[in-house]
């Protein structure tokens, strides 16, 4: 008797933990260690309470809401969707329902196993309560690197659709499925007939539902590897076009510097300090103005090790000059974009260029700065330009059809503003003052 006991607690720890290694597998979150027993007793003590509970939403719902409320727990330091959240507490309990219905149901039989040689036989409960999570493991192996990107999604995702439909399929799977569980309990009339058939339904819809996804996330991705690429090809013209301005200009100057030293060594040969001081008087000085012309501030764009930024910033900045805004350039040190993702930074950056090309040149002496650095923590972006009036709302920019530019016209901050909802370690400062605006985003390093 005492061995019994000890060998079904065996198992039922066996069983939660690799239930809830299944789950942080899932979310890509590692805990420390104290962290997982204490979530290994939380689930002991919530399987007692839902197992003894009279309640009929507790006692068959039980585990579903153990896994829901664990999904949130986690996720109170970030900011996922909460269609995310439910999907991470649905889908692996659902998974591994689903992996151990199949394996009782349909590959037990033909082994010639009841239920009665799985709870009374040692020997098979041990691998008939690993292997369900083994086939729950390897499905999301299979399918990890799509399950990673779908935990990086956005409340405005362009696969949110899918993944509402996936959290309504595997609620309805759970409702119905414990629904008839409930009805043999109480009526005393077997359903499992019908749970099988349930079981096959679900399995073919569960399948078409994850390669849907995975196909829709493939797509999104592949979108998003396309807009970057039209972006660079873009700015690739402006770009090199404002090279072959710079190559011209240093080829310019390097016939005029021969034609100098000529000059000037006609001048020494005569010793006629005259010619000397002409020619540095004439030429000289304004050579020393045309390599400090603003032309040559994109050279500072090489310390951008994002190619696609690099390309966004040289467009803004060559089409603010040709607007003719003074456009100055502050990038200290070599800066690789780190703690938000590429996609959403560019255009979070592009919003906030257009702005303040905008803004400027409405202005008499129009102006941005464009300023981007690190220190020890953080990653700083600051974008500033002048403005016609002394200072300008700053609170209610935000707001959709908000804008100073306008009716309806404030789409492109509002659209900052969701993106950066979705970043906790993403911070934006919004000042106006002394006939300027400024718009800072700080981005704190992940640890």
């Amino acid at each position: 008797m005492m061995l019994t006991t000890l060998w079904l607690l065996f198992l039922t720890l066996l069983s939660a933990g690799l239930e809830i290694i299944l789950f942080l597998y899932l979310m890509g979150q590692k805990i420390r260690l104290r962290y997982f027993f204490l979530l290994l007793i939380f689930n002991l003590a919530f399987n007692f309470i839902y197992n003894h509970s009279s309640w009929f939403i507790i006692k068959f719902w039980g585990e579903d809401i153990y896994y829901l409320l664990l999904s949130f727990l986690l996720s109170t330091k970030t900011k996922k969707p909460l269609k995310i959240k439910i999907f991470n507490g649905l889908f692996p309990d659902i998974l591994n329902n689903l992996s151990l219905r199949l394996i009782t149901f349909f590959i037990f039989p033909f082994f010639n196993i009841s239920i009665t040689d799985y709870k009374s036989s040692l020997l098979i409960s041990i691998p008939s309560s690993i292997a369900p999570l083994c086939l729950s493991f390897l499905f999301i192996k299979l399918f990890k690197e799509s399950f990673t990107i779908l935990q990086k999604q956005k409340s405005n995702s362009p696969i949110q659709h899918i993944i509402i439909v996936a959290n309504f399929f595997m609620f309805g799977y759970t409702l119905l499925l414990q629904s008839l569980m409930y009805l043999e309990n109480t009526t005393h009339s077997s359903t499992l007939e019908l749970r099988k058939l349930c079981i096959v339904i679900s399995l073919v819809l569960f399948f078409i539902m994850i390669v849907f996804l995975e196909r829709n996330i493939r797509e999104m991705i592949q979108g998003q590897l396309d807009f970057q690429k039209n972006l660079q090809l873009e700015n690739l013209y402006t770009y090199n076009k404002h090279i072959e301005c710079l190559y011209n200009s240093v080829r310019s100057f390097r016939h005029d510097y021969s034609n100098l030293l000529v000059t000037l060594r006609l001048g020494i040969d005569k010793d006629d300090m005259d010619i000397v001081k002409e020619v540095y008087d004439s030429v000289l000085q304004e050579s020393d103005k045309r390599l400090n012309t603003r032309n040559f501030d994109l050279a500072r764009l090489v310390n951008i090790q994002d190619n696609t930024l690099k390309s966004l910033l040289s467009a803004k900045v060559l089409q603010a000059e040709e607007e003719g805004i003074e456009a100055q350039i502050s990038i200290p040190e070599p800066i690789h974009l780190i703690g938000m993702e590429t996609l959403d930074f560019i255009i979070v950056t592009s919003i906030f260029l257009d702005n303040a090309i905008e803004g400027a040149i409405q202005t008499q002496n129009p102006k941005i700065t464009i300023s981007f650095w690190e220190d020890h923590c953080s990653q700083l972006l600051s974008i500033s330009n002048t403005i016609s009036e002394e200072k300008t709302e700053t609170k209610t920019i935000f707001e959709r059809g908000v804008s100073n530019k306008g009716r309806e016209r404030g789409i492109g901050l509002a659209n900052v503003t969701e993106i950066l909802d979705n970043y906790i370690n993403v911070n934006l400062e919004t000042q106006s003052n002394n006939f300027s605006f400024t718009q800072q985003l700080t981005i704190t390093k992940k640890a």
